[in-house]
């Protein structure tokens, strides 16, 4: 097969690739079996023999120390008439001037912590809503779609169950109609029992860990993915994005360090569950806070139970930073 593939098939297989590499880079949503059937169309072979040369590439690129798209693990055997020419073809296309991306849209940088929730939410075999997606990661209907659509193409390129399965209609329970057209899965409970199965059986939540912007936004996303319960989620966001990302005694701003209490006296059952209704704390002083061995003055001011006080009395006195100015009252 190796020896029998046209200047024009190598080429719009090398070209379908570097679109790919740029739709990946850009967090662009993309079908690798699209493009495969497209090719397979076009040039009269199977769409296996396109994903297979496609695997070739990855590994040319990957015996020349460069970066191949994640899913299309590198395969040998690339033939040694084809390697040239593929390599040529490479080079080609690192030359021609790509042109300038889009404007990263304000929800592209949360797609990894999205996904790391719903990896969440599918351990603890739940489902979420679009509006609680929406309120967890402070994002429209229009954000919403398009993340839903970056998301569901990724776990399908990987060979893994359909993420976006979990997000259901708050009435129906059930998936829109897009999950059948654009991914062809017509049972949506079943969809979600393999996710449930998948993600439990699965030694690491395989999120990829991307550079990411260290804005607010984000780090609240990060902040938000650790908790699947959609209601407290949204709580987490709301709490993380008022206090600033830090805790309001100690200043910390390690996002694993962090977590959202609730006021003495709110409770989220009762919908307390805006930003005003919690502090951010670090894990310790939350665990205090909970426990009623800190306790938060009126006047902002920290006080200690004897018990802890020797291993706390730093914070003893302590005014709570004034998030909005980033000083103490």
């Amino acid at each position: 097969m190796a020896q029998n593939w046209s200047d024009d098939e190598l080429a719009a297989a090398v070209e379908a690739y570097a679109n790919m590499a740029t739709l990946e880079a850009e967090q662009r949503p993309y079908s690798k079996r699209k493009i495969y059937r497209d090719l397979a169309s076009r040039f009269g072979r199977t769409d296996k023999a396109f994903e297979y040369r496609m695997q070739n590439i990855s590994a040319v690129l990957q015996e020349a120390g460069r970066q191949w798209i994640p899913g299309l693990k590198p395969a040998g055997n690339v033939g040694a008439n084809v390697k040239p020419r593929i390599m040529s073809l490479l080079d080609q296309a690192a030359t021609r001037k790509h042109p300038t991306s889009r404007s990263e849209a304000a929800y592209r940088p949360k797609l990894a912590a999205m996904r790391s929730w719903l990896i969440e939410v599918a351990r603890d075999k739940r489902v979420v809503t679009y509006g609680q997606v929406m309120d967890a990661f402070g994002i429209d209907r229009f954000s919403l779609r398009h993340a839903m659509d970056y998301l569901g193409h990724q776990a399908d390129n990987r060979d893994e169950p359909i993420i976006t399965a979990l997000i259901v209609g708050k009435k129906t329970q059930r998936c829109s109609q897009g999950l059948a057209k654009e991914f062809h899965v017509s049972d949506d409970e079943a969809e979600r029992q393999r996710l449930y199965a998948f993600w439990n059986a699965a030694d690491e939540d395989k999120a990829d860990i991307a550079a990411e912007p260290d804005t607010l936004e984000v780090r609240a996303a990060r902040f938000v993915s650790v908790e699947s319960r959609p209601d407290q989620a949204a709580f987490r966001r709301r709490v993380y994005l008022a206090c600033k990302g830090a805790c309001v005694i100690s200043g910390c701003t390690v996002v694993k360090a962090l977590d959202a209490a609730h006021k003495h006296g709110r409770n989220w059952k009762l919908g307390h569950n805006s930003g005003s209704d919690g502090y951010l704390l670090r894990k310790d002083l939350h665990a205090l806070y909970d426990n009623h061995l800190l306790w938060i003055r009126d006047d902002g001011a920290v006080e200690l139970h004897p018990t802890v006080f020797e291993h706390y009395k730093q914070f003893a006195g302590v005014k709570l930073f004034l998030v909005i100015a980033g000083d103490r009252l």
